[in-house]
C-alpha cells in the first residue's frame, strides 16, 4: 500500500537529510558489492542493491547509514561519472542490444539503443555514450531512478574486419585524448626545396652508406668514416633534412606536429610525414642526391671524443644501402655478401670505432643490457603468424654508437648556443628517496653518499659497480628509486647516458622533436635562417604523444598475442620467462621466445594464498617465509587465459629454473 506513496518518499528524504554525508570514489569488486573510498582514507561498504546505482570509478555523494552496528554508504548524488563515452562490443541479450564497457567496468551489461542512421550487429565494436545513470537528476531524488543505458553513436569495426585490433585500439586512445591518426598523411602533388639560399657543400662524391633493416624505406641517416695516420677516426653522420622542404607553420608541418612520431605498428606503419617525403624525397636512397645536415666528429683510438662536433649543410649521394644482416655477416666473416674494397675498409673502421666507444662508455659512463626485439609477422588476414626474435648485432652497435655520438654533439651545441631545444632527460634517482637508497646500498656493500648519488657521475658509477658484480636482482630493485625519463625544452642531465644534456636530431623524418632541433641547429649554422622558440608546452606534447605511441603498440601487440597463443593455452604449453615486475597482485613476466607479457596472480603462484607474502620493496614473493620468486628470476610458466577486454594474458608459474 506504500508503493509510490509520496508521503513515504518525503519521509525517507527527510531522514536522509539528517544522516551524515561523505563524498568518495566507488571501488567495485569481482563480487556484487563494493566500497566508497574517501580522500581521507576511509572506506565504506556498499551493498549489492546500492551498487546497482553506480559503477567503478564514479565519484558520488552518499549518506552513511548504520546496519547492525556497521557503517554503510548509500549513494545519493552523482558528482562525476566514471564513464561518459566508451568503446565496447555489441552483444544480444533476449533480442536486445547490450554493451559491456571496457575494464575496469565490473557491472552487468548495459542496455543500448542505436542512434539514427547507425547500423551495427552482434559482435561489432562501437562508440557509445552513457545515456542514463541511475543517480542522474531529477529521477534519483524522486526515488524513481532508471537503470544504466547507453546510445550507440558510431560503428568502429565490424565483427569480421581484419583490421579490428588497429581500429579499436586507435579509437580507444583517441577517445582518451590521444589524437592519433589511423593513416599516413596525404601525399602532396608538389614539394620542393625552399632553402635555395642556404650554402650546402657538395659531398656527393664522398663515400656515405646507410645501414637499416632490409625492408626500411625511410632511411634518415648515412655514415662516412675514415682513419687518420695517427689512428684517430674522422666520422661524419649525415641526416636527411626534411626542414629544407617543410616550412615552419606550413600545412605539412602542422600535421607533423599533431602526430609527433611515426608509428611502427605490427603490419602497419603510420608515418609522421607524407610518404612522398619520408620514403622518397627525404629518404637517403642509394645513388640519389639528397639534402642533409652533417655532424663531423673526431674520436681517438681509445674512443674518446676530441671535439664537440662541427655542423654543416651538404648534398650527399649514398653509395650503398646495406642491411644489418649483411654488415654483421661481413664483419663476422660468416655471410655470403662481400663489400667492395673502399666500402669494406669503411665498415672495418666503423666497427673498430664502435668497439672503442663501447669500451670507453663501459669505463666512463655505462652500458645497457641489450634486450632482444620481437618482430610480429602477420599473415594475409592480419593475424599474427610468427614472432621473430631479433638479437642485437654488431651492425646495430655500429649504427647506435654513431648516432649516440651525433646526438651528444647536438645536445652540446643547442645547450651552448640556444639553451633551448628538445632534450631527452633522465633525472636519475628521486631526491626524496635518495637518503633511504644510500642506507640500503651501504647494507649491501655499496658506499655512496646521497649527494653523490644525485649526480650524473655518481649514478653511472653505481651502475658500473652493479654490472661488475653481476648483481642483476639488486639492480632491478633499485629501479624503484629512479625517476622516469622525460622530455624538456631546456638542457637537463641524462644520467642514464652519463651526459649533462642529450638532444636527438638524427630522426627528423620520424620524430617531430628531431625536426625542431634541425631548425635550431640550422639557425646556429646560418644566422639568416629563421630561428624558432620551443616552449614547455611543446615538450609536454611530445612526451604525451610518445606515451600514447607506446600504449597503442602495447595494446595492439597484446590483442594479436591473445589469438596467436590460444593453441598454447589449450595445450598448456610450457614457456621460459623472466620476471620483470612484482606488484601487490602477483608478478609480470616476459616470455623468452616470443616476447609476450604474462601476469601471474598470487593464486597461480602457490595454492595456499594465505601462506604467501608479497614484498614490493624487496621485489620478492615468499611462501612460508621462504623466498619463492624474485625480480629478474627465470621461471617456467603456462598461459591460462587471454582477455581482450582487459588486453592481458594470465598465466601460472609451474616451477623455478
Amino acid at each position: 500500500m506504500f508503493k509510490d506513496n509520496a508521503l513515504l518518499a518525503q519521509l525517507k528524504k527527510n531522514i536522509q537529510q539528517d544522516l551524515p554525508r561523505v563524498e568518495g570514489k566507488v571501488k567495485a569488486t569481482d563480487k556484487s558489492y563494493g566500497f566508497l573510498e574517501t580522500d581521507k582514507g576511509k572506506s565504506y561498504f556498499i551493498t549489492p542493491p546500492q551498487m546497482k546505482k553506480v559503477m567503478h570509478g564514479d565519484i558520488v555523494e552518499a549518506v552513511i547509514v548504520t546496519d547492525k552496528g556497521k557503517e554503510q554508504a548509500e549513494p545519493t548524488k552523482l558528482v562525476l561519472p566514471a564513464l561518459t563515452r566508451f568503446i565496447a562490443r555489441i552483444a544480444s541479450k533476449k533480442n536486445k542490444l547490450v554493451l559491456t564497457p571496457p575494464a575496469p567496468y565490473k557491472g552487468a551489461p548495459i542496455a543500448a539503443s542505436l542512434a539514427k542512421n547507425i547500423t551495427a550487429n552482434d559482435g561489432d565494436y562501437v562508440l557509445a555514450s552513457l545515456a542514463n545513470h541511475p543517480l542522474k537528476e531529477p529521477a534519483a531524488t524522486s526515488g524513481n531512478s532508471a537503470p544504466f543505458s547507453a546510445q550507440i553513436e558510431q560503428l568502429v569495426a565490424s565483427a569480421d574486419d581484419q583490421n579490428t585490433p588497429w581500429l579499436v585500439t586507435l579509437a580507444k586512445h583517441n577517445l582518451q585524448g590521444a589524437s592519433l591518426a589511423i593513416t599516413s598523411p596525404s601525399n602532396h602533388a608538389t614539394c620542393s626545396l625552399h632553402e635555395s639560399d642556404l650554402n650546402r657543400e657538395d659531398l656527393t662524391s664522398a663515400l656515405f652508406f646507410t645501414i637499416d633493416g632490409e625492408t626500411t624505406r625511410d632511411m634518415d641517416d648515412a655514415i662516412s668514416i675514415s682513419q687518420t695516420s695517427n689512428g684517430d677516426w674522422h666520422l661524419q653522420v649525415a641526416i636527411a633534412d626534411p626542414a629544407a622542404y617543410i616550412s615552419h607553420g606550413s600545412d605539412i608541418d602542422v600535421e607533423a606536429k599533431s602526430r609527433g612520431y611515426t608509428h611502427y605498428l605490427p603490419g602497419q606503419t603510420i608515418t609522421m610525414l607524407p610518404e612522398s617525403l619520408s620514403d622518397d624525397l627525404c629518404s637517403l636512397r642509394e645513388g640519389e642526391k639528397r639534402a642533409v645536415l652533417i655532424c663531423t666528429m673526431h674520436i681517438n683510438a681509445r674512443g674518446k671524443m676530441l671535439n664537440d662536433g662541427e655542423f654543416s649543410l651538404a648534398w650527399i649521394k649514398s653509395s650503398a644501402k646495406l642491411s644489418y644482416q649483411q654488415v654483421s655477416g661481413f664483419i663476422n666473416k660468416c655471410g655470403q655478401w662481400q663489400a667492395p674494397a673502399p666500402l669494406a675498409q669503411a665498415l672495418q673502421d666503423l666497427n673498430a670505432l664502435a668497439l672503442a666507444r663501447s669500451f670507453w662508455r663501459a669505463k666512463n659512463t655505462q652500458l645497457f643490457d641489450q634486450q632482444p626485439d620481437y618482430r610480429l609477422r602477420l599473415d594475409d588476414n592480419q593475424r599474427l603468424e610468427s614472432v621473430d626474435v631479433q638479437h642485437h648485432t654488431i651492425a646495430h652497435n655500429m649504427v647506435e654508437e654513431s648516432m649516440l655520438l651525433a646526438n651528444f654533439c647536438g645536445g652540446a651545441l643547442l645547450s651552448k648556443h640556444c639553451n633551448n631545444g628538445i632534450f631527452n632527460t633522465h633525472p636519475g634517482f628521486d631526491p626524496e628517496k635518495v637518503a633511504k637508497l644510500s642506507v640500503l646500498l651501504r647494507e649491501h656493500g655499496y658506499i655512496y653518499s646521497k649527494e653523490h648519488l644525485l649526480t650524473t657521475i655518481g649514478f653511472c658509477q653505481l651502475q658500473r659497480e652493479l654490472t661488475s658484480r653481476s648483481d642483476n636482482y639488486f639492480a632491478a630493485r633499485l629501479r624503484k628509486f629512479q625517476n622516469y625519463a622525460n622530455i624538456s625544452h631546456v638542457p637537463q642531465p641524462h644520467h642514464g647516458l652519463g651526459v649533462e644534456q642529450y638532444a636527438t636530431w638524427t630522426s627528423p623524418i620520424r620524430k617531430y622533436g628531431d625536426l625542431l632541433n634541425h631548425r635550431l641547429i640550422k639557425s646556429i649554422i646560418d644566422e639568416s635562417y629563421n630561428s624558432i622558440e620551443i616552449d614547455a608546452m611543446q615538450a609536454e606534447l611530445l612526451k604525451e604523444q610518445r606515451d600514447y605511441q607506446r600504449q597503442v603498440e602495447r595494446d595492439i601487440n597484446n590483442w594479436l598475442y591473445i589469438d596467436y597463443l590460444q593453441q598454447d593455452i589449450d595445450n598448456a604449453t610450457e614457456f621460459d620467462a623472466t620476471v620483470f615486475n612484482i606488484n601487490r597482485g602477483g608478478l609480470m613476466a616476459k616470455v623468452a621466445n616470443n616476447g609476450a607479457v604474462i601476469f601471474i596472480p598470487l593464486s597461480n603462484i602457490h595454492a595456499n594464498k594465505k601462506a604467501c607474502k608479497i614484498d614490493t620493496e624487496l621485489g620478492t614473493i615468499s611462501v612460508d617465509e621462504q623466498v619463492k620468486v624474485q625480480l629478474n628470476d627465470s621461471i617456467k610458466l603456462v598461459i591460462t587465459s587471454g582477455n581482450k577486454d582487459k588486453l592481458n594474458l594470465t598465466g601460472k608459474m609451474i616451477s623455478e629454473s
